[in-house]
C-alpha cells in the first residue's frame, strides 16, 4: 500500500554530537525507530565538520527509504537562523564555523534530495526543543516557557504553539543565559561550571561532571544542598520572567533535568501559586520535533490556519481499506455525473464574461481560493474585476446591535436562535453601489455573494462544520460582518445561534439555482462538481442506505476505545471523547465518482427532500433532522459531567428551539465496574441539592455526588434512559451510543468533579439553570421501574429477533435492537431508520436494490423512501443492530 503520510528530517546539532531522526508530519510525531547519534568532533576545521553532518543526512535518508519534505535543525545560538550563518566562536565548539552559511551547503549538497532551499530551516536549540514539548504536551495554547539545564542554560518561550522571540514581555531574542543574576550573569549561577566550582569549596575536592554529584546527593546532604542552592536559583530566575511573561507551563530539559527530583522542592516553593511543570523524556528528541514543526509552520500555511491534531479528510478514498474495520471517511459513488479536483479544472467551465457570483459559508479560505481562480483566470487571457462581498456588511456596531439580544449576555455557553436572514447583515445602499461592468467578467465572492443583486453563475463553497472550528480555534474566522471574535468558544456561540442559522437559510434558498459547488476543506486544493449532479446524488441518496461523514472530538473527560479501535484517527491527541456519529447541523455527507469524494453538509439532503428523508415525521419537523447518534467515550478517561438538560418550555422560552434535548444512553462497551449515575436517592430535596453544589462550587471542595445520586453497573447492551430533567453522567468505563434528539449543546453541567478543561480554564457550570430544570420525581425505586429500559420481543424467526427497547413517555423517538444469524428485513414503515452495528464485525444493508457494508460500530441511515432493507449478516456469531425512529404516533399528534 502507498505510504501517503508527509515525512520531514529533523537534526539537532550538539557539541559533541548530531542527533537526528524522521518525523511524520501528518501527526508530528518521531519515528523512534530512525533516530541516531553520529559524534562529531566541533574543534575540527569547517570543512570536516559540514561533511560529517552531511554523510550523517544522507545515511538516515538513505536508511529510511521514503521521500523527505524538508531538513529542520535545531542547533545553538549565536546564530542567524533565518540566513543560516553560524556566529559561533569563543565557546570551544564549532569555532570554525564562524560566519558560515550552512543552508547553502546543504542545499548544494542535497538537491537531489530537496527541490528548493526553503525546504531547510533552522531554530535555536532552545527554542526547538519547547517547541517540541508544546506538542508533544498538547500545550497548543497559552504560553509555555522552556529552559535546557546543562553546560549553561538555554531558554525558549512559545505563544499559542509558535516562537516567540521578540516581545515586551520577553528577554532579548528569547535568551536568559546573560540577564544579570546576584551581581553576575544567569549562567554563572545556573550551568555545569557552577555545580563543579561549589563542589570543590563545599568538598575541597573535583569532579568531572554534574552526575557524579548526583550520584553522591543521594546519599549525602551537603551535596544535596548544592542541589537545592542551584533549584533556588533556577525558581527566582524563572519568578523574575513570570512576573512579566506569565507563562501557562514550564517545560525543562537538558541533562541537569534528569536530577530535578533533587532540586524540585527548592525550585517549587519560589512561586507562590503551583506551576503546569514538565520534565522532559528526551531533550534532543523534543528539539529534532521542534525543528519541524518550525519548519513546516515556515512552509505550510494551512499548518497555521487549522488548530487540530485531525487530519483533512483525503481528496480521494483509499480501496484498501474497505474490509479494515471502521471508516472514518465513508462515502457514497454516485451513479451519474463526474467529481473534479482542481480550480484549473473548474475554471474551465466558467464564462468568460458577465457575472460569477461567489457564494458561500463561513470559514472558506476566500483569499487563497481567490488568489487561485483569478490567476487561472489571467492565464487564460479572461479580463475580469473581482467585489468582496464584505465591502457590502453594514458596520460592525450596527451588526453587534442587532444580534446583541440573541447571544445571551455574559453566559459562556448559551444564546438564543436568531430569527432573521442573511441580507439583514447587508447594507442595501453599499450593495448599490457596486456596478459590474459590461464586456467582461464580473465576480463577486464572499458569504451572501447572490444577494447582489446581480445574475450569473453561482458557485457555492462549502465548508464542513468541524473543519470550521479547527480553523476558528486558530483564529482564522470571523463572524459574519467581519466581527473578529478573539475567544474560540464565544465564536461557536455566535456561530450556532447567528451565523449558522442565517447561512443554512441562505443555503436553502440557493440550493436549486447552484450551477457548481466546491468542498472547501482541502485549503490548497478543491474538488467540484456541477449542481445538477449535486442534486441527482442527493436524490439518490435520499432513497438508499448511507453513512454520514463522522468526526471526533478530544475533551477533558475522554477515552481510548475509539482511539485504539479506529485506525484512521489521529492518534496524536490525549483522548476521543465524542464522536459525531449523527449530529445533523455539524455532520455532513460524501459523494464520490471514481474514489474522488466531495463533502456538502447534511442539511442539503434535508433542503433537497426531507420528505424523501423523514416520510411521514416530516410535517412535524420540517427540514430538522430529529435524531442524532454520537459516542462518549469514558473508557480509561473520566467522569463526564453531572448534569441534566432543559424541559421543552424551557428551550423553547430561553434558545428558541422548537424541542428539546432528550437524551438515552445505549451502553455499546463498558469496562468491569462501569456505572451510569442516573435518578436521585429516595428522599433528596431540590434545596437540599443545590445547596451542596453551590457549596461545592464555592468553596472548590468536591461533592458527595452518592449521597445525592444514584448509580448503577453499566453493561454492555443495556440502555438509560435521560427524558429531559433528568439528572444523570456517564462514569468511567463506557463507551456510549447515546441516541438522542437532535438538540446537542443544551446541557446544564451542575458539578463537574473540580477539573480544569483541556485548554487549561475552568469548564463553565449552569448550576442555577440545571437545578431549575431538574425532574425531582425522577427518584428512589422510581429510577430503576421507568428509566433503564426493559427489552421486549416484538417478532421473532428461526433465526432473528426484533427487540423492543421501551423509552421514556417523554422520548419522542423510539429503539429496536435487530438480533440475526443470518439475515432479516425490515420496513421503515414510513419512517426514517437511524442504525448503528453494536455487535457483530460486518453486515450487509440492501435497500432499494443498492448494497452497502457496515462495520462495527458505525452508524447509518435508511430514508423512509427506501420502503424496505434487508440486513445480512457477513460476520460469525450473532449480529445486533440498534436502530431508532420518531414514534409513529408523533406524526399525527405532533411534540
Amino acid at each position: 500500500m502507498q505510504d501517503k503520510n508527509t515525512y520531514y528530517l529533523g537534526i539537532d546539532i550538539g557539541g559533541s554530537h548530531f542527533a537526528m531522526g524522521v518525523v511524520n508530519a501528518d501527526t508530528m510525531s518521531l519515528l523512534t525507530g530512525t533516530v541516531e547519534r553520529f559524534p562529531v568532533d566541533s574543534g575540527l576545521s569547517a570543512l570536516p565538520v559540514l561533511n560529517q553532518l552531511i554523510r550523517a543526512i544522507k545515511q538516515t535518508i538513505t536508511n529510511f527509504q521514503k521521500p523527505i519534505k524538508g531538513i529542520g535543525i535545531s542547533v545553538p545560538g549565536p546564530f542567524d537562523y533565518e540566513q543560516g550563518v553560524s556566529y559561533i566562536f569563543g565557546l570551544n565548539k564549532f569555532d570554525s564555523l564562524y560566519g558560515v552559511n550552512i543552508k547553502l551547503f546543504l542545499w548544494s549538497h542535497l538537491q537531489d534530495t530537496l527541490e528548493s532551499i526553503e525546504q531547510i530551516a533552522f531554530l535555536n536549540d532552545a527554542d526547538s526543543f519547547v517547541l517540541g514539548e508544546t506538542y508533544s504536551n498538547n500545550l497548543h495554547s497559552g504560553k509555555v516557557l522552556g529552559v535546557t539545564l546543562g553546560t549553561g542554560i538555554g531558554s525558549g518561550f512559545v505563544v499559542d504553539g509558535k516562537v516567540v522571540t521578540n516581545s515586551d514581555d520577553i528577554p532579548e531574542d528569547g535568551n536568559i543565559y546573560n540577564l544579570p543574576f546576584k551581581g553576575k550573569r544567569v549562567e554563572d549561577w545556573i550551568s555545569t561550571q557552577w555545580f563543579l566550582d561549589t563542589f570543590f569549596k563545599t568538598f575541597g575536592e573535583s569532579v568531572d561532571n554534574v552526575k557524579q554529584i548526583a550520584d553522591r546527593a543521594e546519599t549525602s546532604e551537603k551535596a544535596r544542598d548544592i542541589f537545592e542552592q542551584y533549584g533556588q536559583h533556577l525558581g527566582e530566575v524563572i519568578c523574575s520572567l513570570s512576573g512579566s511573561f506569565k507563562p501557562d507551563a514550564l517545560v525543562i530539559g537538558g541533562s541537569i533535568s534528569k536530577s530535578y527530583h533533587l532540586f524540585n522542592n527548592a525550585f517549587e516553593t519560589c512561586f507562590a501559586t503551583p506551576k503546569n511543570i514538565r520534565i522532559t523524556k528526551g531533550t534532543a528528541n523534543a528539539a529534532i520535533v521542534g525543528a519541524v514543526i518550525h519548519l513546516t509552520i515556515k512552509q505550510n500555511k494551512l499548518s497555521t490556519k487549522r488548530k487540530t491534531e485531525q487530519y483533512v479528510m483525503p481528496m480521494r478514498a483509499d480501496e484498501s481499506r474497505k474490509d479494515e474495520g471502521y471508516t472514518v471517511y465513508p462515502s457514497f459513488e454516485i451513479a451519474t455525473g463526474t467529481v473534479s479536483m482542481g480550480v484549473e479544472n473548474l475554471v474551465d467551465e466558467l464564462p468568460k464574461e458577465g457575472c460569477i457570483l461567489i457564494d458561500g459559508y463561513m470559514g472558506a479560505y476566500w483569499e487563497e481560493f481567490m488568489g487561485q481562480l483569478t490567476a487561472a483566470l489571467q492565464k487564460r487571457n479572461v479580463e475580469h474585476v473581482t467585489y468582496d462581498m464584505a465591502s457590502a456588511y453594514k458596520d460592525v456596531e450596527s451588526i453587534e446591535k442587532m444580534v446583541e439580544p440573541f447571544l445571551g449576555g455574559d453566559d459562556p455557553v448559551f444564546g438564543k436562535i436568531y430569527p432573521g436572514n442573511l441580507k439583514d447583515f447587508f447594507d442595501n445602499q453599499k450593495l448599490n453601489s457596486i456596478q459590474p461592468m459590461e464586456g467582461i467578467l464580473n465576480v463577486f465572492y464572499g458569504p451572501g455573494a447572490a444577494l447582489s443583486g446581480q445574475k450569473g453563475t453561482i458557485i457555492y463553497i462549502d465548508v464542513p462544520k468541524n473543519e470550521i472550528q479547527f480553523r476558528s480555534r486558530a483564529g482564522q474566522v470571523a463572524n459574519l460582518g467581519n466581527v473578529m471574535v478573539e475567544d474560540n468558544k464565544q465564536q461557536y456561540k455566535r456561530m450556532y445561534f447567528i451565523d449558522w442559522q442565517v447561512l443554512n437559510k441562505h443555503k436553502q434558498q440557493l440550493l436549486k439555482d447552484i450551477d457548481f459547488v466546491v468542498d472547501g476543506q482541502f485549503g490548497s486544493d478543491i474538488t467540484w462538481c456541477d449542481g445538477d449532479t449535486l442534486r441527482k446524488g442527493l436524490q439518490e441518496m435520499a432513497s438508499h442506505a448511507f453513512r454520514p461523514r463522522p468526526w471526533f472530538s478530544p475533551g477533558i473527560w475522554g477515552g481510548d476505545w475509539m482511539k485504539e479501535r479506529f485506525g484512521e484517527l489521529a492518534q496524536d491527541v490525549p483522548n476521543y471523547a465524542w464522536s459525531f456519529e449523527l449530529i445533523a447541523p455539524e455532520n455532513g455527507i460524501v459523494i464520490s465518482k471514481n474514489g474522488v469524494r466531495l463533502e456538502v453538509s447534511f442539511d442539503f439532503l434535508m433542503f433537497h427532500d426531507n420528505q424523501a428523508i423523514l416520510g411521514e415525521a416530516a410535517s412535524i419537523f420540517g427540514t430538522e433532522f430529529p435524531i442524532r447518534f454520537d459516542y462518549l467515550d469514558t473508557v480509561n478517561g473520566q467522569n463526564l459531567s453531572l448534569q441534566c438538560h432543559p424541559t421543552v418550555a424551557y428551550m423553547r422560552e430561553n434558545f428558541g428551539h422548537t424541542f428539546t434535548q432528550d437524551e438515552t444512553y445505549y451502553i455499546l462497551d463498558a469496562e468491569p465496574g462501569a456505572k451510569v449515575y442516573l435518578g436521585f436517592n429516595e428522599g433528596v430535596q431540590k434545596e437540599e441539592f443545590r445547596n451542596a453544589l453551590e457549596q461545592s462550587h464555592s468553596e472548590a471542595k468536591p461533592m458527595p455526588v452518592e449521597d445525592y445520586v444514584q448509580t448503577f453497573e453499566a453493561k454492555k447492551h443495556d440502555l438509560f434512559l435521560i427524558p429531559n430533567g433528568t439528572v444523570h453522567c456517564s462514569g468511567i468505563g463506557n463507551l456510549v451510543l447515546e441516541i438522542s434528539s437532535t438538540p446537542y449543546i443544551f446541557t446544564f453541567k451542575m458539578y463537574d468533579w473540580m477539573r480544569m478543561d483541556l485548554d487549561g480554564k475552568p469548564r463553565p457550570l449552569n448550576i442555577k439553570r440545571g437545578v431549575e430544570n431538574l425532574n425531582m420525581e425522577c427518584q428512589g425505586d422510581k429510577v430503576q421501574a421507568e428509566y433503564i429500559s426493559k427489552p421486549e420481543v416484538l417478532q421473532s424467526g428461526d433465526d432473528w429477533k426484533m427487540i423492543k427497547l421501551p423509552t421514556h413517555p417523554k422520548h419522542f423517538y423510539e429503539i429496536h435492537r435487530y438480533e440475526l444469524d443470518s439475515e432479516m428485513t425490515v420496513s421503515t414503515n414510513g419512517q426514517c431508520h437511524i442504525l448503528n452495528l453494536v455487535e457483530g464485525t460486518k453486515i450487509n444493508v440492501m435497500a432499494n436494490g443498492r448494497s452497502m457494508d457496515v462495520h462495527y460500530a458505525e452508524t447509518f441511515v435508511v430514508p423512509a423512501a427506501a420502503g424496505s432493507y434487508t440486513i445480512k449478516n457477513l460476520g460469525t456469531g450473532t449480529a445486533k443492530v440498534v436502530q431508532s425512529n420518531v414514534k409513529p404516533e408523533i406524526s399525527k399528534t405532533g411534540l
